[in-house]
């Protein structure tokens, strides 16, 4: 694996309404972090896979995806690979998905790899999941943002071996997941689940694990934006912040 990879995966989902952030632990050294001034980016990109390898540097990942069509299930995320060699370990990783529609499921997740060299103090990621309904009738919205920040010895070298099959495992997934096309192919919780499998099956990387998550679902339509954004933070960032169980190891099927 290249030093710093960027997988963007577009899927096509259907976006939802109803409130449930709740953050993660961060690695040791890790500041609480809110969602300031973090931008959302553009929404309006083809649904697809794209691949592209970045520089080293620039520790950013964003993802954002707006749904406004009826009867769809969409999906779009971003995984991210960077080396930070300098004394500021500042990554930021952020998901926005919004929904605007009827009977649809929007789903919008960033994940991102972080390796900084052992022994940096000045340590503080940024890790922010939005999710937004506007006009939204009968459905569900996800925003997922997922961030491992890791200490090694040296930053330049090659990828750990099980972070490799993480990355290439959760690649695979989020290709799964820009496959469905209806809002009855799957629910954003079997969805998720199936992240969250892939995750458990690599619960020694736990430790250095920020993962944040909102969920708004809606019965009925919304006039607005109904959601604060949830953060992961060490400790959580409020006392409604909640923290998510480590995931156990799961077998591979």
């Amino acid at each position: 694996m290249s030093a710093a990879l960027l997988f963007v995966t577009a899927l096509a989902c259907d976006p939802g309404a109803v409130s449930s952030p709740s953050g993660t632990s961060r690695p040791s050294g890790a500041s609480p972090t809110v969602a300031a001034a973090t931008t959302t980016p553009k929404s309006d990109q083809d649904a697809g896979v794209i691949l592209e390898e970045f520089p080293p540097g620039g520790p950013r990942n964003e993802v954002g995806l707006k749904n406004s069509d009826k009867m769809r299930f969409k999906a779009r995320a971003s995984i991210r690979l960077d080396r930070i060699t300098t004394d500021e370990v500042k990554p930021v990783n952020v998901a926005s998905a919004v929904g605007s529609c009827t009977d649809c499921q929007t789903i919008a997740v960033a994940f991102q790899v972080v390796f900084y060299k052992r022994g940096t103090s000045n340590i503080s990621p940024e890790n922010v999941a939005l999710a937004e309904n506007i006009d939204c009738n009968r459905c569900v919205t996800v925003a997922r943002a997922i961030q491992y920040v890791i200490p090694v010895d040296d930053p330049q070298s090659d990828v750990p071996p099980d972070v490799d099959r993480l990355v290439k495992a959760m690649d695979k997934e989020l290709r799964f997941l820009s496959s469905v096309k209806t809002w009855d192919q799957i629910t954003s919780d079997e969805a998720m689940a199936r992240i969250q499998r892939v995750l458990g099956q690599y619960d020694e990387l736990s430790a250095y694990l920020g993962d944040a998550m909102q969920t708004l679902r809606a019965d009925n339509a919304t006039p607005g934006p109904s959601a604060f954004p949830s953060s992961s933070g060490y400790p959580p960032a409020s006392p409604d912040a909640t923290t998510r169980p480590s995931p156990s190891p799961t077998s591979t099927p």
